[in-house]
């Protein structure tokens, strides 16, 4: 009885160990999570029989609230950009934000939006998705357009606003002036990461707008006709179909 005696206070020393340090325990079994999922996630090649329907997918919080918020799903004409469908729904988050693992946080509502859509519309489930987030441009090179596209099993495109700043990318000078240097709609830079492979890219998306987006792989998608996909799909500096989600999701908070 000894032993059962020993092996029950060394569960308990491992539980009060993960009480008093629950976001390391969490963020243990992130990483592990990513890894896992890591193993399936295809780049570089378009893995789809084309693309007609073009998806986006934005989340907006309640304001002073980062549990309650509205996801929204906009679908569009690739050709015309014209919406065809669009969803929203009201959500609770049951993860917290953690810089770097913001999938484990939104992907769930983004799958479960991709499903009721799948089985309600067939119709108009998007050939490809674009999240608002980074893709393969991402410290351990998935990020939330990875493991969207992973786990729904869908063609994914991360465009973010903002760089992802790590080791191999800063916002420094070399990077504002190759921004400088781009001057017309489609112009872009390849963006490496440590050992000189190429993990996304900056966009210049309109002649208007000298601030760029920033596209990388998801899923099932090479970057250069992700890069395509989210020029062809911008009339303003966000592509269509997530400007448009983001804009359905705020009508609905505000109402």
């Amino acid at each position: 009885m000894t032993w059962l005696l020993e092996f029950f206070l060394l569960l308990l020393f491992l539980l009060f160990l993960c009480f008093l340090n629950r976001r390391r325990v969490r963020l243990l079994y992130y990483d592990y999570r990513q890894r896992i999922l890591a193993k399936h996630v295809i780049f570089g090649r378009d893995d789809f029989v084309a693309c007609h329907l073009v998806g986006g997918i934005d989340i907006s919080f309640v304001k002073n609230d980062n549990v309650g918020a509205c996801i929204s799903l906009v679908v569009v004409n690739m050709e015309t950009l014209e919406k065809v469908y669009s969803r929203t729904k009201m959500i609770r988050m049951t993860c917290p934000y953690i810089p770097g693992y913001l999938a484990f946080r939104e992907t769930p509502h983004i799958c479960a939006m991709l499903r009721e859509t799948k089985r309600a519309f067939p119709q108009f489930y998007p050939d490809v998705l674009i999240v608002d987030g980074n893709g393969r441009l991402h410290a351990k090179e998935f990020g939330l357009a990875c493991h969207t596209g992973v786990v729904c099993g869908v063609p994914c495109i991360g465009v973010a606003k903002n760089l992802y700043q790590m080791e191999s990318c800063i916002r420094d000078t070399e990077h504002r002036n190759a921004i400088e240097k781009m001057e017309k709609k489609g112009d872009y830079f390849n963006i490496p990461n440590i050992s000189g492979t190429t993990i996304g890219c900056a966009v210049r998306t309109t002649a208007d707008s000298r601030k760029p987006v920033y596209v990388s792989e998801g899923h099932r998608i090479s970057l250069e006709t992700a890069r395509d996909i989210v020029v062809r799909c911008s009339k303003y500096r966000v592509p269509e179909p997530v400007r448009l989600a983001d804009q359905e999701s705020r009508e609905v908070l505000r109402q």
